[in-house]
Order: structure tokens, then sequence, then C-alpha cells
């Protein structure tokens, strides 16, 4: 009996200083709220590879005291391209880039008046460029927005002409050996434009029109030996690449349209142009009749380039 009474003293004393003892003992954390999560990132990631089947164009014309000297090339170049953009959401801004080499090239090319034949297997297509855009109309993280972008573009188009020679070494005004010279031009752009994107939950739309207020234009037209330019019955050979450089203007665009198969995969389809023409002037540098020489400069009457075709796109985002 009186073990049972000290038991019940004892447990009445515990519970008595059970609010003493509690007093000494932090906070108990509490259950995580919901949504304790970190947010979502602000920034968003697109890397990919591009397909563009696309027909290419050059013309130009050269007058000068000889006679008008012209060239055009006519071309199919299957590209190879890779791309990526980072995506502010935050600020609606991004920066893209992208760069594309041609993998096959086939067509025609005419230099008047000398010769024509066919585009052969060593032809140079390709480019890299870079832009860096601000959408503030609409939203970017889901829906759709528009703004502008400037940016620079280096677009070389260097279809391989098969009368690419120049005269090295001379017997009088006949050629005895030759040297290559490639129909060649490089274009440096400034690309100020517009673009508008909208996306969805299965796919998206995206549009770009970019204005080209100047371009620097230099590089080369393919040599005309061993037929040499017939000017009035004489016969003109080339004794070195006839160098171009001018500047010029034009316009860039493509469209594409999107789908999303999974969550971080999109694929689109759609099309791009650039055009870019201006004024150039050509140094012609030729050999007629034992050892007369003369460099001309040759302003264009008009000069263009103009590429166009369908792109393919396969992009992972994250």
């Amino acid at each position: 009996m009186m073990r049972s009474l000290q038991g019940a003293l004892a447990g009445l004393a515990l519970l008595s200083a059970a609010p003493v003892l509690a007093a000494d003992y932090p906070d108990i954390r509490p259950a995580y709220p919901h949504g304790w999560q970190n947010p979502d990132s602000d920034l968003r990631f697109e890397f990919g590879t591009r397909y563009w089947l696309s027909w290419g164009e050059q013309d130009a014309s050269f007058t000068g005291p000889l006679g008008n000297v012209g060239v055009s090339t006519r071309d199919q170049t299957h590209i190879g391209e890779l791309h990526g953009k980072i995506e502010d959401l935050s600020t609606q801004t991004y920066l893209s880039g992208k760069a594309g080499i041609g993998l096959s090239t086939t067509g025609t090319y005419a230099i008047t008046p000398s010769a024509s034949g066919a585009i052969g297997r060593n032809s140079t297509i390709g480019y890299a460029g870079s832009d860096f855009g601000w959408l503030p109309a609409g939203d970017m993280r889901d829906g759709a927005a528009f703004g502008g972008f400037i940016g620079y573009q280096y677009w070389k188009d260097a279809p391989d002409i098969g009368s690419g020679q120049v005269g090295a070494t001379f017997d009088g005004g006949n050629p005895t050996s030759f040297t290559a010279a490639r129909d060649n031009l490089d274009i440096h752009a400034l690309r100020l434009g517009v673009k508008g994107q909208a996306d969805f939950d299965m796919f998206d739309l995206q549009g770009e029109v970019a204005a080209i207020p100047y371009a620097h234009v230099s590089g080369t037209l393919g040599g005309s030996s061993p037929t040499g330019f017939d000017f009035g019955g004489n016969t003109y050979q080339e004794r070195a690449p006839t160098t171009l450089s001018g500047r010029g203007y034009g316009v860039m665009a493509e469209g594409l349209v999107g789908f999303h198969p999974t969550k971080n995969l999109t694929l689109r389809v759609g099309g791009r142009a650039w055009y870019v023409e201006g004024q150039l002037e050509a140094q012609f540098s030729s050999r007629t009749g034992g050892t007369n020489v003369s460099t001309l400069s040759l302003p264009s009457n008009f000069a263009r380039i103009f590429r166009y075709g369908a792109l393919f796109e396969a992009t992972g985002r994250f």
C-alpha cells in the first residue's frame, strides 16, 4: 500500500514538472508548407540542329572600257546547322546563335563573255551569326510575345565554278600555266529586326524579319582561263583573280511551326530567305598580245545574292 502511494506521488510530480522541462527545449520545426520547393528558374535553354534545303543565286554585271563582264550562278545546297538560344524570362530577353555549313552543292554557272558549265564539288557555303533580342509585348514564359532584335551575320557564298583559273605565267599573250581563282563572296551584315513567338501546349509558332541596313561585301570572281575574255575580237587573259569590294543592303526572314512530342523535345518545319544587293567594284587585271597588261576598275551595273529554301529543326529545351 505504501509503495503504491509513493508511485502515485512520483507520477504527479513528473506531470507537474512537464511544463517547466518543456520550456528548456527549442520549438520543434513545423511541417513544410505546400509548394515549399524552389521556384522555376527564369533561364530557359534551347540547343539543336537544323537542315536547310537551300537554293542559291549570284548575279553581277560590270561595265568597263573593254565591254561588259558578268557572272551568274544557280545552285542547290544541302546545309547542316547548329543553333542555340538562352532566354531570360524575367526580363523578356534572349541571346541566340547559329552556324551552318554546306554539305553538298550542285548547279550551273556562267561567266560572260567567257565560259559556262557545272558547279564542282569544292564549293563552300556557310554562315555564322548571333542576335540579342527583347520581346516586351506579351509573355515569353507561357503565351505569345513580340519585340525586336539586333545582330551580326557572316555569310560566305563560294560555289565552285569549273573555269576558276587565271594565268600564272605567259608566253606572249598566251598563258602557259595557271593558278586557281575561286568565285568567293564574303558578307558581313548588320541585322535589325522584329520577332514574334507563341507557345502553346503541343505546338509553337515563331517568325522574324530582319533588315540589313549595311553589309560589307568582298571577295573574288572565278577566273576565265584558258578561254579568256573576247572583247572586239581580242582575247584578254586574267593575270590575277578579279577582286570585288563594296557595300550592300537587304533583308532576311524566316518562319517556323513547332510540335512538342515530349516536354523537352521540339520538332519544327518552315522556311528561310536571305537577300543582299549593292554596288560593287571589280579590279580586273588582264594581259593581251605580247606584254600589254592593264588593271581596270569596273563598277557594277547590279550585284545581288539570294538564298532561300525549306528549314527542318530538332531542338531540346531545358
